[in-house]
């Protein structure tokens, strides 16, 4: 299903950028009390990259960002839309990011938003991108930058929130452009489950516990995992079935069938569950990269990150069809098809 270029809209690009310090698994283990088998043989996770303490989640967009623009030889000037898509923190809690990676690009006609959907943002935010520019026929380039620092916000202490330990920072960012062909965006599908959404959360600072104005517990300004047994029990299935729903519904609604998949790129989980999202629709780990050995799990950032790799090292050949699909803070879920079509 190849459809007309002035109604496709395509990945030209990718851009990623990965802090130099790193955690591992052992040195979590001793701040945990955890047993560093359960870091690398349950989860599968040998170390993580954390940002410097003055790096801030701006930075990160911004180098992935301008590597994007490079590798896609164009003029940042050009850029009409940009969407910064970040799960959590940005470098101060009233502000725009994603203002400030349009001033540093110099992307001066251009739009600048940002999108929050858990570690889902950066799916949507494609998804928001190629409608906004599809529907604006002066707009042929857009930009969407994924960056998070979220690791300062882990108590390793609690061990409630083993569940987050495995959380790293870095960033990418995709440029998308009109009649791109290689990695083709076809159907996007979504879907919330708010059963859950009290369960991952930083209690302080909004304005049901605001800063300076209420006592709280030194643990509430950290991530914090309410009841993790619960929330196992609920998203055991629920989670595995709102990720096959939406991968099979981008997939057939692009005129597709699970079958058809030759790379599936989702969110970086344990071992077992990332098999189990795998096996629900029918394929296994040779149809992916991880990266979570070695960098964790960087919320909006895995997938575009992993796709961006799949795509220097050739993994990718005309003709795949590919599914970027991810998970929110087990809240949200969405799926994008694409398709790696023959430049025309």
């Amino acid at each position: 299903m190849i459809r007309q270029q002035s109604d496709t809209m395509g990945i030209a690009s990718i851009g990623y950028y990965i802090p130099e310090s790193t955690i591992t698994s052992s040195e979590i283990s001793k701040l945990s009390g955890i047993p560093q088998e359960v870091f690398r043989e349950k989860i599968g996770m040998e170390k993580k990259h954390i940002a410097a303490p003055d790096e801030q989640p701006s930075d990160m967009g911004i180098r992935a960002a301008r590597q994007a623009v490079q590798r896609a030889g164009i003029d940042a000037r050009d850029i009409g839309i940009i969407a910064y898509c970040g799960a959590s923190f940005y470098d101060y809690s009233m502000w725009s990011p994603a203002a400030r990676i349009q001033a540093a690009l110099g992307a001066d006609d251009c739009y600048a938003f940002e999108v929050k959907n858990g570690c889902n943002g950066g799916n949507l935010g494609i998804n928001l991108c190629k409608n906004l520019a599809l529907g604006h026929p002066e707009k042929e380039y857009a930009l969407v930058v994924c960056s998070e620092k979220l690791s300062p916000f882990i108590d390793y202490t609690d061990k409630r929130s083993l569940s987050l330990f495995m959380v790293g920072d870095g960033a990418a960012a995709a440029l998308l452009k009109k009649g791109e062909a290689k990695n083709q965006l076809l159907e996007y599908a979504s879907i919330t489950d708010g059963s859950t959404v009290d369960c991952i959360k930083v209690p302080l600072g909004g304005t049901k516990m605001p800063y300076g104005q209420t006592a709280h517990d030194s643990r509430s300004k950290y991530i914090c995992v309410d009841d993790p047994d619960w929330l196992d029990r609920i998203l055991s299935q629920t989670y595995l079935d709102n990720y096959n729903k939406v991968i099979t519904r981008a997939v057939q609604t692009s005129g597709y069938s699970l079958e058809d998949i030759d790379f599936l790129f989702t969110n970086q989980v344990k071992r077992s569950l990332s098999r189990d999202i795998f096996q629900s629709v029918g394929l296994s780990e040779r149809n992916t990269l991880t990266s979570i050995e070695d960098y964790g799990h960087m919320g909006t950032v895995d997938t575009l990150f992993n796709l961006g790799r799949a795509i220097e090292e050739r993994r990718i050949k005309p003709g795949d069809l590919i599914v970027i699909a991810s998970s929110g803070a087990g809240f949200t879920w969405a799926a994008m098809a694409v398709k790696f079509c023959e430049a025309r």
